[in-house]
């Protein structure tokens, strides 16, 4: 973990640029941060006249904030994985690397870390960084300047605020700048009382958790306010002031100019893009292909960072060149680490890459990381991100604790990644296209790992234990480390309340995952499919499937439990969704509210995912035969008179012919789990259970949803614990 800055002086050398700062600045620097959290008008005014008598105290100091925008358009504009990967290897370095070398540029220093001491947190698309007054919309500039030069076509913004020197502890505090006009508590609880201001403070000073939303008086409208007043307020307005930019181009700053290429009507269409005129011809294996500068750069990063030759490329893309430092801060160096000299060293993943070294390389294509999937050819991608983040930072109290959060977070993410890819994979052997030579591979690619978000690729058989693995450790590490935080700086965060789940059964990961209480959750859509299938539209789907989780996820924060959740679908073929999955759905699994009967149980709660993923493995050890599974769920899909009868009477029927422990297993771990009990505590018809629509119980009429489908598509990529050990053995 980074050690964070003492912004203290960072903050002094700001306000005293281009001059050193003196003794007494740095002192009263000091005493504004660490002022109490909470207090009266007369302690803030007593503050404030000090720092006006001080010349150097009562200048405003600059706030930058940015990153790269429409950032999927840009990396996955192509189909190829070596320029995915490099897309979003140059979107990292400029978002790190490139912002640091700005800020050196311009305000000189000599530090061991990586990051300038101004930057309070770069990474994950986004930036947050303290400037002099006079050189903030200066840095800003740069910084979109930056992402065009070395990507030429990617989009980004950048915008600078001048605050007060009180305001990096309190917030906004001056309305419209005024500094004679300070906005406190007590004249926020005058307001509220106003009608027509109260709704739209309501909405901007929202309730902490364990706040009643519904409670207006004042001892809740200070606690509304306070949560509020920190210099969380200050990255709101940057992050208001960056949407706004990002939407009318010439808001806050010079206007900005998006990247266009003309494609002429005779002239060579890039062979990546498709999009933009071809002036390089690069030859990729026995491949030959003419690519725009753009793609051509994104080919020429993505191999140097898996260290692979780029032959002539660089001499063809002069003047510019590939920042020389892009290997040794890639995902596969990470890795390497994690496995050598990490918590990864004990895994069996790390046992197998010590016996075969130098001899594992990274995944060159998409058929390699497939190689590793039985059944064979199929990729699974797991598209991540943390819930309610944004209103998290929005609260912290100071820059020390934005990065500190910040840095969690990243942390965070790549160990419960490093960790779920550690322990459910292996090397596996897969035959180079171009030699047809057998070699060995990481199956797997790391798109990104920014912050709270991460989009890997699996295979298609790992994707839903990787993807619990993830949520799981995520969730659990995240909460020890916000919980240190709160002990060691007094941060603030709110527990989960426990919340029913629809899984009753007592699978030890389900269990663990009902009876923790997370702090932050985080959802995922994971999605598989083949691995010919074309890359954008696996892509648009992976995210639609993320957006229906996060859903879900809302639903429970809604009622206190702050986990996450999960969306998936198994993609056999293109054809199965030829529009939008909401829309595929609600056509062939009556997955709308009006629907009496729907034929999913998806979105779930991590907890209730577990639950499916083990019940499945249950049937599976019991022989449930495969014919059978898809007579049921062909039963459900019968339209007339009283079908949820008609389909429980067959299963009931299918069940009882069964002998044990396939008789049994069906009891136990569809009706006892899901169906009689369930998490709602209300009986179903098996294998339905009833659904309650708004979540709260309070539906009059009998609606049913069933998990039969969902368990038929998955089944197959569900491997159990023999099945695992005779494809790891396969694999070598």
């Amino acid at each position: 973990m980074t050690e964070p800055h003492d912004f203290t002086t960072v903050i002094a050398q700001c306000l005293a640029y281009p001059d050193q700062p003196t003794e007494q600045l740095t002192s009263l620097v000091r005493d504004v941060l660490t002022m109490p959290p909470q207090p009266e008008r007369a302690e803030l005014e007593q503050m404030h006249q000090k720092i006006g008598a001080d010349p150097l105290a009562s200048r405003p100091i600059g706030l930058v904030y940015g990153g790269a925008t429409k950032i999927k358009g840009y990396v996955f504009e192509s189909p190829k994985l070596p320029e995915i990967r490099g897309a979003s290897a140059l979107l990292d370095w400029v978002g790190e690397h490139g912002i640091n070398q700005i800020w050196q540029r311009s305000l000189p220093v000599e530090t061991t870390d990586s990051h300038h001491p101004c930057i309070i947190f770069a990474g994950g698309g986004s930036f947050l960084a303290f400037a002099p007054a006079d050189l903030a919309q200066e840095l800003a500039t740069a910084v979109e300047h930056e992402y065009t030069t070395q990507t030429l076509t990617a989009n980004s913004v950048a915008v600078a605020a001048k605050f007060n020197l009180l305001e990096l502890r309190y917030g906004r505090l001056y309305p419209q700048g005024r500094a004679e006009e300070l906005y406190w508590v007590d004249t926020f609880l005058q307001d509220c009382r106003d009608e027509h201001k109260r709704g739209m403070l309501l909405d901007y000073y929202y309730p902490p958790a364990g706040v009643n939303p519904e409670d207006t008086s004042d001892k809740a409208l200070r606690k509304r306010f306070f949560n509020r007043k920190t210099f969380g307020e200050l990255v709101t307005v940057l992050a208001t002031m960056f949407n706004r930019r990002r939407d009318e181009r010439a808001s806050y700053g010079e206007t900005r100019y998006l990247p266009h290429y003309e494609l002429m009507p005779w002239a060579e269409k890039c062979k990546s893009s498709d999009a933009r005129p071809a002036v390089i011809e690069v030859r990729v294996g026995n491949d030959k292909r003419f690519l725009s500068e753009s793609s051509a750069r994104k080919l020429a990063v993505g191999r140097k960072v898996k260290g692979v030759d780029v032959g002539d490329l660089d001499s063809r893309l002069k003047p510019w060149a590939a920042p020389g430092d892009l290997k040794n801060d890639s995902w596969e160096k990470r890795w390497r680490e994690f496995l050598e000299n990490g918590e990864g060293r004990t895994t069996a993943y790390a046992s197998s890459f010590e016996a075969l070294k130098e001899m594992v390389v990274p995944a060159k294509d998409l058929s390699d990381i497939a190689a590793g999937s039985d059944p064979r050819r199929y990729i699974g991608l797991i598209y991540a991100d943390g819930n309610n983040i944004g209103r998290l930072m929005a609260t912290l109290a100071t820059p020390t604790t934005y990065q500190l959060v910040s840095q969690a977070l990243s942390d965070v993410a790549q160990y419960a990644v490093f960790s779920a890819l550690a322990q459910h994979l292996q090397p596996v052997k897969a035959q180079d296209e171009e030699t047809r030579n057998l070699r060995y591979v990481h199956p797997f690619e790391i798109l990104t790992i920014g912050g709270d978000d991460l989009f890997i690729i699996v295979p298609g058989d790992k994707a839903f234990d990787i993807g619990l693995t993830i949520a799981q450790t995520f969730e659990l590490k995240l909460t020890e480390r916000l919980k240190s935080l709160a002990q060691s700086i007094g941060l603030s965060v709110s527990a989960s309340h426990a919340m029913p789940m629809r899984y009753a059964g007592d699978d030890g990961t389900a269990r663990a995952l009902r009876d923790f209480l997370p702090f932050v959750g985080l959802s995922a859509g994971v999605l598989i499919a083949q691995e010919n299938t074309p890359f954008f539209f696996l892509r648009d789907r992976v995210e639609e499937l993320l957006k229906r989780a996060k859903k879900l996820a809302r639903a429970h924060a809604r009622r206190g439990f702050f986990g996450g959740a999960v969306d998936f679908m198994v993609m056999k073929s293109i054809a199965m969704v030829s529009d939008d999955i909401t829309a595929f759905r609600k056509e062939a699994l009556g997955d709308h509210k009006e629907s009496m009967r729907r034929l999913t149980a998806r979105p779930y709660a991590w907890a209730e995912f577990a639950g499916l993923l083990a019940t499945i493995r249950a049937l599976k050890q019991s022989r449930m035969p495969r014919s059978q599974l898809y007579r049921l769920r062909q039963a459900l899909d019968q339209d007339q008179g009283d079908s949820v009868l008609i389909s429980t009477m067959e299963y009931l029927y299918t069940r009882v012919r069964f002998r044990n422990p396939l008789g049994q297993t069906l009891q136990t771990h569809i009706e006892r789990d899901w169906c009689y009990s369930g998490g709602q505590g209300r009986p179903g018809l098996p294998p339905w259970s009833l659904w309650l629509k708004d979540g709260s119980g309070k539906n009059g009429k009998p609606s049913y949803e069933t998990i039969w489908p969902d368990l038929v598509e998955a089944y197959e990529f569900v491997p159990t614990d023999d099945e695992r050990q005779t494809a790891s053995e396969m694999s070598r």
